[in-house]
C-alpha cells in the first residue's frame, strides 16, 4: 500500500522531486548564471552557478584562480560585483581589459572574521549588488549557513573563497569546488567536491583565460603580469 502512494504521488509531483542519481536542476526560483565553461556547466545542478546559494571555491592559495573561474559569469551581471577582503588589491584595468567594468566593483576591505561576515551578510541585503565574493580564513558552518540564509532571502550569487584543506570540513554550501592549476599547461584543473547530484569522480580541465588573452600571453611569451598597486602586488591575469 505504501509502495502505491509513494507511486501516486510521484505521478503527480515527479517534476519537482529530486532523485540522488540524477543531477538535480536549479536549486532556487531564483535559478542560475551561466558560468561561461561549457563543460562545467554540463556539470553543475541547473546548468550554471546557483543563484540564492553559497557556493565554496578552495584553493591552495587565494587570490587568482577565483578569477579565472568568475570572470566569465561576473561580467554580464546587471549590478554591482562585491568583494570582500581580497587578499589582493584588484587591479582595475586588468579586470576591465576582460570585461568586467571597474564601476560595477565594490571593494570593501576589513580584517578580522567578524568583519568580514558583517560586511558580506550587510552587502547581500542590498538591492544594488548581484554577486559577493568573499575571502575566509577558518570559520564555523554556523557562520556560513547565516550568509547562504541571506542569499537565498535576496538572490544573490555568493562564492566563498577558502583554503583547500576546508575541504575535510562540514559545510552548508550546496557546491562546492577545489581548483588548481599546474605550470605544466594553461588550464584550470576544477573538481566538484560537493553538488546536488551523483558524486563526479573525473576532474574536468577548463581554460585558464580567454582565447584572446591567451593568444596574446603566448605571443609575449609570458605567464602572469603584475602590476604593483598601492605598494601591494596584484595580479593581471
Amino acid at each position: 500500500m505504501a509502495l502505491r502512494s509513494v507511486s501516486a504521488l510521484l505521478e503527480k509531483v515527479g517534476h519537482a522531486v529530486w532523485r540522488a542519481d540524477a543531477l538535480a536542476g536549479a536549486i532556487s526560483t531564483a535559478g542560475v548564471v551561466a558560468s561561461g565553461h561549457h563543460d562545467l556547466d554540463a556539470q553543475l545542478p541547473g546548468g550554471g552557478w546557483p543563484v540564492g546559494a553559497l557556493c565554496e571555491l578552495l584553493q591552495e592559495q587565494g587570490g587568482q584562480l577565483e578569477w579565472r573561474l568568475l570572470l566569465p559569469a561576473l561580467r554580464g551581471l546587471p549590478h554591482a560585483v562585491v568583494l570582500v577582503a581580497p587578499p589582493w588589491v584588484p587591479y582595475g584595468p586588468g579586470l576591465q581589459a576582460q570585461g568586467l567594468s571597474a564601476s560595477a566593483l565594490i571593494w570593501v576591505q576589513v580584517q578580522s572574521l567578524a568583519d568580514r561576515l558583517w560586511a558580506a551578510e550587510q552587502m547581500l541585503h542590498s538591492d544594488g549588488v548581484s554577486a559577493l565574493l568573499l575571502w575566509l580564513p577558518k570559520v564555523r558552518s554556523e557562520s556560513l549557513r547565516r550568509l547562504h540564509m541571506a542569499a537565498h532571502a535576496h538572490a544573490k550569487l555568493l562564492f566563498v573563497m577558502r583554503l583547500a584543506e576546508a575541504q575535510t570540513e562540514s559545510s552548508p554550501a550546496i557546491l562546492r569546488l577545489l581548483v588548481q592549476a599546474h605550470t605544466a599547461d594553461d588550464l584550470l584543473h576544477v573538481q566538484i567536491l560537493k553538488r546536488r547530484g551523483p558524486p563526479l569522480v573525473s576532474t574536468l580541465h577548463l581554460p585558464a583565460r580567454p582565447a584572446a588573452l591567451a593568444v596574446l600571453l603566448a605571443i609575449h611569451q609570458a605567464g602572469t603580469w603584475n602590476v604593483n598597486v598601492l605598494g601591494r602586488t596584484a595580479a593581471v591575469f
